[in-house]
């Protein structure tokens, strides 16, 4: 063909119109998957820094990190949870944050440097009830919405945990009705963040298998995705290393209101960020 008509076929090609489908607004989202330690608050801040700033150099703009990340949930190895009687060298109280209070500071800095939403799990205190919180962070830097579990689950949360006493959270934002859940509210919340018209749920887990693959892959999705309508972004924890590694860590993962899996973590040991464009939804 000669070089004029090629010319003449692409430019004709890049005039056309886009499809429905090719028009569809998009915006890159993540499920950051990373080990955080019991008690050891600076280094796991040091981590989620960290990845923060690798997902913003790939143009994340919603990002959604493990149940309680900031402190770390529980030890994997001994089965150590955190507790609320205060002779226990675990009380909860000595990492216990308020809401705000300096992580949610120091996250919605970053939040506002790289104009994007931080969705991250913690433990709070207030006036001596300890709860397993998840905030996000907006990119003016403040906090949009503030999550308490509020199905509790026994081994990881009955020693020290309050059960969640605000309602369901879901707030606008220029990508659709954001709205939060915390690893076992997937038992009771689905249905309340489908009737607030949530869009995009960030899902903050720790989960304890086994099975997790099958689970994420498939029960979960038709079971608390599918039926409710919203895309789901659900990152879990991870082993420290190969050889700490028990049933239910890993397998983060991106799943659209249809039950695809856009995209999961292909280890079960340290961090790795799961990234895909999820199609925005608007009024």
């Amino acid at each position: 063909m000669p070089r004029v008509l090629v010319s003449l076929v692409l430019a004709t090609l890049h005039s056309l119109p886009l499809t429905a489908e090719e028009s569809r607004p998009t915006v890159k989202v993540a499920a950051i998957q990373c080990p955080s330690v019991m008690g050891k608050t600076s280094d796991n801040l040091r981590l989620i820094t960290n990845l923060i700033y690798r997902a913003a150099g790939h143009g994340v703009k919603i990002a959604v990190f493990p149940e309680c990340a900031v402190h770390g949930y529980m030890d994997p190895i001994t089965w150590r949870s955190w507790s609320r009687k205060k002779a226990d060298p675990d009380h909860a109280k000595q990492v216990a944050e308020t809401v705000p209070g300096p992580s949610t500071r120091l996250l919605g800095e970053l939040a506002y440097r790289f104009d994007m939403y931080i969705a991250i799990g913690l433990i709070e205190v207030e006036d001596d009830a300890f709860y397993n919180t998840q905030v996000l962070l907006g990119p003016d830097g403040g906090i949009k919405a503030h999550h308490r579990k509020q199905s509790l689950w026994t081994p990881g949360d009955s020693r020290w945990c309050t059960k969640g006493d605000r309602p369901v959270q879901v707030v606008d934002s220029p990508f659709g009705r954001l709205g939060l859940m915390i690893c076992y509210d997937f038992h009771d919340l689905p249905p309340q963040l489908a009737e607030k018209r949530a869009d995009i749920v960030l899902y903050s887990v720790g989960w304890y298998g086994p099975n997790e693959k099958q689970w994420f892959s498939k029960t979960f999705p038709e079971k608390a995705v599918v039926p409710h309508g919203f895309d789901i972004i659900v990152a879990n924890w991870a082993a420290a290393s190969p050889n700490t590694t028990w049933p239910g860590r890993g397998h983060s993962c991106i799943i659209t209101r249809k039950g695809r899996v856009q995209g999961m973590a292909e280890t079960v040991h340290g961090s790795e960020i799961v990234m895909t464009d999820l199609e925005i939804r608007k009024p």
